[in-house]
């Protein structure tokens, strides 16, 4: 905050310097704007990208300036009457086109490219002040003094900004990784917590229960630490998003440091993969809700209070589960407990070889004895060995838990089994004897799944957490965690950097927003989403062809959105800025600083209404509490400069800390600083050049009081404005974007799906190779799948925010289904999770084909079956991917749904696997490696499966369908009639 604070005060400090004072005149408070607008609070690789953009664009602004300039005073000359007269009607018409070219422009150019929402509002802001004082310049004498103090005004901010960004508390990239790392790792530490937490409560719990109870019928903490898990992986995906973005710049800086650029891409590597499995334990109450729905059970809050004989049977099946689990999970708090506390320990050892958190303090000889001995802590030699033997033991603690199971069901087994499964003299139950598909076997194999299901996530974060034990320490004895050393980027990553930078599909769009209202999320979705057949032209053949159909790029240019949105923000500047371009108003606006609602209007105004309102109302009320503030930072002291200095450096700190803590409310912090800027500012720098050298550009001088007033009131006025052009001549709203990118969404899920559906396969056939290698077909996979569930995610995040302003949407018409894309939103985000799951498990595929001929040979013959099985199935089905695409393509373009459109079902691997061999899947196999992979996929792919059932249901009801059954044929008449009207036809019988 120090930073953000201090460098516009060195600016405005400097306006009692008498050189500056004479310098810039009334235009003096623009050098303290730029120093708030160039963000010195970013990190050094960011500030310096955004430092290069905003001279390049100020520049250009200049030399545009200057043109149209040139093009006022030549035609002030060639017009009749006096050319050195105050007011000419051409200059002021050239000037007026010229402004609204350079609007119109700049708009497009930051609806389509939004990370470059900075550089685009200092263009404006340039372009607005250049082209308002242009047609008063008789000369180009005149003209080139102006451009020049302008130019100057900008680059001494910059100038400002950037020592302060350097030399004052700098802070580089590398640093906000590192701390974005600590709390990464804190995070996932308290996620598992949470997570044992949640699997504690079902020991008493109803977990098919919306509102969990216990057996008093009690509401419990069950449902509580379900959410408070949810809220933690929420708050981790989050975090992951800024870590992802964040990387690229610390890779690509210049700095001193420890670990170089290919490391810090393997530690994101290994805690992104630590990440995955965590967020697939939160999906397990999601899981016992769908089972819940599936069995009818959802409706009844309280089962745990019920006796037995006073249910019907369906409750009956539903108590012996409730109670099944019970005794499950007393089963599980000891592993379980152990698997947790040690995965926590391994990633508090990785904070610590990082650096990142203290080591623990020495043990006694007493806790040495009572802990274990010379066994090591984290951070100390030797732990990761120590770490994979606690592993195994967790292993091997498995199969007890699951004679613990088979006894509870009444399946005694030897204690011998799992090691020797050709035994087979133990009791079977009844309902073991019977066909796989009973209701009592299925009842088991799910819950056997889920418990699975929750061991094999479990154990997948203990071996990731492993990797990335190994990948620090081997940081930590190659001496990089230790030593310090100077780190330069590439030329191969500092081209990819500049491409990336001007490209579409930049690694990060929201680097330089400033105003996260103007665009909630852009991604990228590819060439094949962008680019679409033309149904209506070939291919170009010929010369003529393709110059021809050049010109309709023209077209298509103006046609789009962004021109669109660019138009408008033109003719909103436009219907400020025509005051001061006629006769008999040109000192009116001028005195009386209109040119504040028109760069208000040029700068805040918003694609959609409902984003422009809750903008507008952000910045009325921070220009309002700016206001507040000035009065009391000027009069406390009673004028007194140091006193107002001082003062306004400690107001300051309020919008720099909204800017830091408080995103969703960067309005109020930017234009706060923003207003107390031009408020003290003038007033100081009117007190140094006193008030005639003040008014000799035409504004009338006015002391604060009346000051910030006049800016309150200049700034409602533009947005106020701006709002009318939002909404007319219609309106764009915000339930359009929302269609829009929930079908972007669906459309990123197919691309998702299908590469998630090749990894299987790929994996399924052991073709996938060395992940290692960049030319693996593994390694591309895994690029694309990160790739795209990246933005998934930063998509659906950035449509839980834009359905949020709904709300301030005009009402006009009917009402918007806020509730049903909200629940598309969520159904959207769950199906990404569970997809992300099946190509987690999958993993272990690969894992089997890999193994050598020695190992094969030592291989039970059941994992020698089971590998010869999954080669001759289908995990996956394309149909997902088409069907997610016309979801896409209807609710984009609002047509109805083809007939007859379904989801398929799941695939019944166990099933298939049941129908190929019968003893695949019995219980003297349920220990065996690739058993619980194979219970995740079953449960994922399910689960996938129900979401999009929800979903096209959901889309329907949006939508609607085709429905071509409408027509029967009358007895009577032969004639052909409505489906709907029958009700109203009497008498008539049909056949």
């Amino acid at each position: 905050m120090f930073k953000g604070a201090i460098a516009p005060v060195i600016a405005t400090a400097a306006y009692q310097a008498t050189p500056w004072a004479e310098t810039y005149t009334t235009i003096g408070y623009l050098v303290g704007i730029m120093t708030i607008l160039s963000l010195p609070i970013q990190p050094r690789a960011k500030f310096i990208q955004t430092m290069l953009v905003n001279i390049f664009v100020t520049l250009l602004g200049t030399a545009v300036a200057l043109l149209a300039m040139l093009c006022t005073v030549r035609a002030r000359i060639n017009s009749e009457g006096y050319p050195t007269a105050p007011y000419n009607s051409s200059a002021s018409a050239v000037a007026g086109l010229f402004l609204f070219a350079e609007i119109y422009l700049i708009s497009v150019w930051r609806a389509k490219m939004p990370q470059f929402t900075i550089p685009s509002i200092i263009l404006a802001i340039f372009a607005n002040v250049s082209m308002i004082y242009a047609p008063q310049f008789s000369s180009m004498v005149q003209a080139e003094a102006f451009a020049q103090r302008l130019l100057e005004a900008f680059l001494t901010g910059f100038a400002i900004s950037t020592g302060v960004s350097l030399l004052v508390f700098p802070l580089t990239s590398r640093q906000v990784v590192l701390k974005e790392l600590t709390g990464y790792i804190g995070l996932l530490r308290a996620s598992l917590k949470a997570n044992i937490d949640y699997i504690h409560s079902l020991e008493n719990a109803d977990m098919f229960s919306p509102h969990r109870v216990n057996t008093a019928g009690q509401e419990v903490a069950g449902s509580k630490e379900a959410d408070a898990f949810k809220a933690k992986m929420q708050a981790l995906a989050a975090l992951h998003s800024k870590f992802t973005a964040d990387v690229p710049f610390a890779k690509r800086e210049i700095a001193i440091g420890t670990l170089g650029a290919d490391d810090m891409q393997q530690l994101a590597k290994h805690i992104r993969m630590v990440m995955l499995p965590t967020l697939g334990l939160s999906s397990l109450s999601d899981v016992f809700q769908r089972i819940a729905e599936q069995r009818g059970w959802a409706h009844v809050e309280d089962a745990t209070s019920s006796a037995m004989d006073t249910v019907d049977e369906n409750q009956k099946a539903r108590l012996q589960s409730i109670e099944d689990w019970h005794e499950l999970a007393k089963r599980l708090r000891d592993p379980f407990d152990r698997i947790t506390q040690l995965n926590d320990e391994g990633l508090e050892h990785a904070a610590i070889v990082l650096r990142l958190a203290a080591r623990r303090k020495a043990r006694s000889a007493e806790d040495s004895v009572e802990n274990g001995g010379d066994e090591p802590q984290p951070g100390e030699k030797g732990f990761a060995a120590y770490y994979d033997r606690r592993s195994q033991r967790f292993l091997d603690s498995k199969k007890e838990v699951l004679k613990l199971w088979c006894a509870t069901h009444g399946i005694h087994i030897p204690a011998n089994f799992f090691d020797d499964p050709s035994l087979k003299d133990f009791e079977a139950p009844a309902f073991l004897n019977e066909a796989p598909s009973s209701s009592e076997a299925q009842r088991l194999r799910r819950q056997l799944f889920l418990f699975l299901h929750m061991e094999f996530l479990l154990f997948n974060v203990n071996r990731q957490v492993y990797n990335l034990i190994l990948c620090v320490d081997k940081l930590e004895a190659s001496g990089k965690v230790s030593k310090n050393r100077l780190h330069v980027p590439g030329y191969k990553r500092l081209k990819k950097w500049l491409f990336t930078t001007f490209a579409h599909g930049g690694e990060a769009h929201d680097d330089q927003q400033i105003d996260t209202d103007a665009n909630v999320t852009t991604v990228y979705l590819g060439d094949a989403y962008q680019k679409k057949k033309d149904p209506e032209h070939l291919p170009p053949q010929n010369l003529w062809e393709r110059y021809s159909d050049s010109l309709r790029g023209i077209a298509h240019f103006f046609a789009s959105p962004a021109s669109s949105f660019g138009f408008r923000v033109a003719c909103a500047t436009m219907s400020i800025a025509i005051v001061a371009y006629l006769q008999n108003t040109q000192s009116f606006f001028t005195r009386e600083r209109l040119f504040w609602a028109q760069i208000m209007i040029s700068i805040s105004m918003s694609p959609s209404a409902g984003q422009s309102v809750r903008s507008f109302f952000l910045r009325v009320f921070g220009t309002f509490a700016a206001m507040v503030l000035s009065y009391i930072a000027y009069y406390i002291v009673d004028g007194k400069t140091a006193g107002v200095i001082v003062f306004y450096f400690i107001f300051l700190h309020g919008g720099v800390y909204i800017v830091l803590k408080y995103p969703a409310f960067i309005p109020v912090g930017m234009i706060s600083q923003v207003t107390m800027t031009l408020i003290l500012g003038y007033e100081l720098q009117v007190r140094k050049i006193g008030v005639q050298v003040a008014e000799s550009n035409g504004q009338a001088y006015w002391p604060v009081y009346i000051l910030a007033p006049v800016r309150l009131a200049t700034v409602a006025g533009g947005l106020f404005l701006a709002w009318i052009w939002t909404i007319w001549p219609y309106p764009v709203a915000e339930y359009s974007l929302v269609r829009q990118n929930l079908a972007k969404t669906f459309y990123l899920l197919a691309n998702y799906y299908s590469t998630m559906h090749e990894t299987v396969r790929t994996r399924l056939r052991g073709c996938e190779g060395d992940v290692s290698d960049p030319n693996s077909p593994g390694y591309k996979l895994e690029k694309a799948r990160h790739k795209v569930f990246g933005k998934c995610n930063a998509i659906l995040s950035g449509l839980r925010a834009q359905a949020g302003f709904v709300k301030f949407d005009l009402p006009i018409g009917g009402r918007f289904p806020r509730e049903k894309y909200q629940e598309l939103i969520g159904l959207s985000q769950s199906a990404l999770n569970f997809m992300a799951l099946v190509s987690l498990a999958s993993g272990t595929f690969q894992d089997l084909h890999q193994r050598t001929g020695s190992e094969e040979e030592h291989d039970s013959q059941w994992l020698r079956d089971f590998r010869q099985i999954v080669r001759q199935t289908n995990v996956t089905s394309e149909a997902i991917t088409t069907l997610l695409s016309l979801l896409s393509a209807s609710l984009a373009n609002g047509s109805p749904l083809p007939p007859y459109l379904h989801v398929p079902e799941p695939f019944q691997l166990s099933q298939r696997l049941d129908e190929l061999d019968k003893d695949i899947l019995s219980i003297r196999h349920i220990a065996e490696p690739g058993y619980s992979s194979f219970a995740v996929i079953q449960i994922a792919t399910r689960c996938v499966i129900d979401d999009l059932r929800k979903i096209l249901k959901g889309v329907k009801d949006l939508v609607g369908e085709l429905d071509f059954s409408f027509h029967v044929v009358a007895a009577d008449s032969q004639e052909s009639i409505p489906k709907d009207s029958l009700n109203n036809r009497q008498g008539r019988k049909l056949d």
